[in-house]
């Protein structure tokens, strides 16, 4: 057993009643409605998701399959700015927002987390409130700069989202329109989760050359306002950039020391996975389409191939093919094992449940991470990469009571052969289940091996 807390793992049994774990150790005696043998295998916390995208298929797709059959029990939705509320102003839009499903957005945090209860969720969701949903909710030009009235509406709306359970807020300052947002405007936003003890993620300003000086953004905000920090699925992009971590992991290390609370995430891959946009089209030599409106066919296929198919250059194809979604192979796999054995990197899917042809990220981030990080290649102990997937972010977050085995605690468990534990989705089947995973129980009901399809016992996570 790993308690998911790091500490070297030990044979106990586990008993649960009702939602809850009632006991561990030597039950050989005690008496049980149910029993599973885990003999041979690892019992640890279900795993949290820090970094979902699913914030409209409780509603679209509550099946979840892709996140119980890698083990997730819990997942942080509301990333990159974008989240199922508040819904934009009449006449305001983004095409970041089509990452999140075809659903209506919802008027506000409070309407949306009481609808997740009402749908009752196959696992248990917290949410962050994004900063271009807030921009795109309130000014009449959301390319533009808040004006004052504006910028204290917004904060007016994180406040009320915040009290209505939001675990924090999150920016997508590389998308519109949070990339119009200045110092000012960001720090005014992460004084009002401060004052509540949230939480600020940030898919930062630019993750290319400027990796740097936009990480030193998203850090000085934390340290003008106090404010808890995660980067977001941080990464180097461009062969070019390959590297920079060691100065963007210093500058993490040099924040935490001077007291700045400060966490970060990663998907185990070397291809990142977004909207489709033209800019990158002639930068990159691997490019692969996601999903596309006006031309499906071409999911799955490699932009460099449409365009020759079409005979235009691939910018043109790329134009022809929005709003679309793409895979952008611009990462070092060596450089992401780097950065996940940082002490305060945790794992997050990132994945789009909404596109025809997936990142396998959506299904093998954290199956990937337990065979080729852990097992394969020895990056780290078994007990640590758990407790970068149970305790910590349950820490991150404040989702008291999860990530943890321990008598009171939530009995979000998750049994598997590490032997054997393997992702198997690739870039050519994006969505095959993972093998290894033996068992997996959101608040002490099983939800893998489906044993009823009807089982819905995740919990909206509110913060308190």
């Amino acid at each position: 057993m790993l308690d998911g807390s790091g500490a070297p793992g030990y044979r106990a049994d586990l008993g649960i009643r009702g939602d809850r774990i009632a006991a561990i150790g030597d039950l050989s005696q005690a008496s049980a409605h149910h029993a599973m043998d885990a003999m041979g295998r690892v019992v640890a916390p279900g795993f949290i998701d820090v970094h979902g995208h699913d914030d409209l298929m409780f509603i679209e797709k509550p099946d979840l399959s892709w996140k119980t059959t890698q083990g997730v029990t819990t997942v942080v939705v509301g990333n990159c700015g974008m989240s199922a509320a508040p819904a934009p102003r009449a006449g305001n839009q983004a095409a970041a927002l089509t990452l999140l499903g075809k659903a209506p957005l919802f008027p506000d945090m409070a309407t949306y987390l009481d609808a997740l209860e009402n749908a009752r969720p196959k696992i248990n969701v917290a949410a962050l409130v994004g900063h271009g949903n807030l921009r795109l909710a309130v000014m009449a030009d959301p390319s533009g700069t808040a004006s004052t009235g504006e910028q204290q509406a917004m904060q007016a709306m994180l406040e009320e989202a915040l009290r209505a359970g939001a675990v924090g807020f999150s920016t997508g300052l590389a998308y519109e329109p949070g990339s119009h947002a200045t110092l000012d405007e960001l720090e005014g936003l992460a004084r009002v989760a401060a004052r509540h003890g949230r939480v600020h993620t940030s898919h930062i300003r630019n993750e290319a050359d400027a990796v740097e000086a936009s990480v030193d953004e998203a850090l000085g905000v934390g340290r003008a306002t106090g404010c808890a920090t995660v980067l977001s699925h941080h990464k180097c992009m461009m062969p070019r950039n390959w590297g920079r971590s060691a100065a963007t992991l210093a500058n993490i290390d040099r924040a935490r020391d001077a007291g700045l609370d400060v966490a970060l995430d990663i998907y185990p891959y070397s291809g990142s996975s977004t909207i489709l946009i033209p800019e990158r089209a002639e930068s990159l030599d691997e490019i692969r389409i996601t999903w596309s409106i006006p031309h499906p066919e071409c999911s799955g296929r490699h932009l460099a191939d449409v365009a020759a198919q079409w005979q235009c250059t691939r910018a043109e194809a790329a134009h022809r093919l929005l709003p679309a979604g793409a895979i952008y192979f611009a990462m070092d796999e060596n450089e992401v094992k780097r950065i996940f054995q940082h002490p305060c990197c945790m794992v997050g899917s990132d994945g789009l449940p909404g596109d025809a042809r997936p990142h396998p990220r959506l299904w093998g981030s954290f199956t990937r991470v337990l065979g080729r990080y852990v097992r394969d290649s020895g990056l780290m102990s078994l007990e640590s990469a758990v407790a970068k997937m149970t305790s910590l972010p349950a820490k991150v977050f404040g989702l008291e009571g999860r990530g943890i085995l321990r008598p009171g605690a939530s009995a979000d468990v998750v049994v598997f052969d590490p032997d054997s534990i393997l992702d198997l989705a690739s870039w050519d089947e994006p969505s095959r289940p993972s093998q290894g995973i033996a068992a997996v129980l959101v608040n002490g009901v099983a939800v893998y091996p489906q044993t009823n399809d009807q089982a819905r016992p995740g919990k909206v996570l509110r913060a308190n």
